[in-house]
């Protein structure tokens, strides 16, 4: 029978070897099932998977693993996985859906069917934060890479990872060429704004240039950008197209930034939160900036926001 390429390159179950490791989900699944019913969903996931699988393959890579709606992938060399990656967001149109896909190249063992170490959390994360329709990959991927495939990684930020004492470089690879806003380098910092014990978060009202949403568990998200379809549309150059979203969830708002120039937050006499590729509860009342700082709600990447306790 014969082994897929990662299978070839096997060595000793209880030895390390660097590998490229990626993660691909499709995102917001939940709200594809609850839009087109489960029997639908279900069959075109796997629809996906499969042919996500046969990309996988024809790159000279091996499947290790399914995860619901989304597949972990691994590869000898770094070019092949950033080139199945390109070649994933590829066929997000024929199918109505976005991909987000992590990419990381580290040391990992192998078990029965799965990989371990690290390295796979490190994949994983970064997956976790990319955007819908996005590639996101760490210097250490993007330091593997051949010259004519090193020049699709454009810089972004620095993420902070649990277990991590010092932040990690993440690149976005480029499919085609990409007129958004330039890369800005700075370090991200997870703060979280802490509300009064006890007191819970019930409504959240968000308001920009005489547009005021509301959200709560009956409307539990929000997405926030320059895109036209984004769900509250910030007309600002320093905004993203796919900045950020809020999410209700666990009786807390959580505001999770995917943008390129970061979220601002002030919040009473505290001081400002900065998020880049980051997430931060947001308690109380104050004002976000998506794309620069918020100084005053005039300005045109500027919502205020305030919150109901309970």
């Amino acid at each position: 029978m014969a082994c897929s390429p990662v299978e070839r390159i096997s060595v000793l179950p209880s030895l390390e070897k660097p590998l490229a490791l990626l993660f691909v989900d499709i995102a917001d699944s939940t709200m594809l099932y609850e839009r087109i019913g489960n029997v639908t969903a279900a069959a075109l996931t796997q629809r996906v998977l499969a042919h996500l699988r046969r990309l996988v393959e024809e790159h000279r890579g091996g499947v290790i693993k399914s995860l619901g709606d989304g597949l972990l992938a691994a590869f000898p060399q770094c070019d092949d996985s950033v080139r199945t990656a390109c070649a994933m967001i590829g066929i997000q149109d024929q199918y109505g859906l976005r991909l987000r896909i992590g990419i990381h190249f580290g040391s990992v063992i192998e078990g029965v069917g799965d990989l371990y170490g690290d390295a796979c959390n490190v994949a994983a994360r970064v997956q976790q934060i990319a955007r819908p329709g996005e590639i996101l990959a760490t210097q250490a991927l993007a330091d593997g890479l051949s010259p004519d495939l090193r020049g699709r990684a454009k810089p972004l930020n620095n993420v902070t990872m649990k277990g991590k004492t010092v932040p990690i470089r993440v690149h976005q690879i480029r499919t085609v060429d990409d007129a958004d806003d330039d890369a800005i380098d700075s370090t991200t910092l997870g703060f979280s704004l802490v509300s009064e014990a006890g007191h819970r978060m019930v409504t959240l009202h968000l308001s920009y240039r005489g547009q005021d949403i509301t959200l709560s568990r009956a409307l539990p998200r929000v997405t926030i950008g320059r895109e036209d379809s984004s769900g509250l549309r910030i007309a600002s150059r320093q905004t993203s197209r796919q900045h950020a979203v809020i999410d209700f969830t666990r009786e807390s708002f959580l505001l999770t930034d995917h943008s390129t120039n970061g979220t601002f937050i002030r919040s009473g006499g505290s001081p400002p939160v900065v998020l880049r590729r980051d997430a931060t509860k947001l308690v109380g009342s104050g004002l976000i900036g998506f794309g620069a700082e918020a100084l005053d709600e005039g300005q045109d990447h500027v919502v205020a926001f305030r919150g109901e306790l309970a």
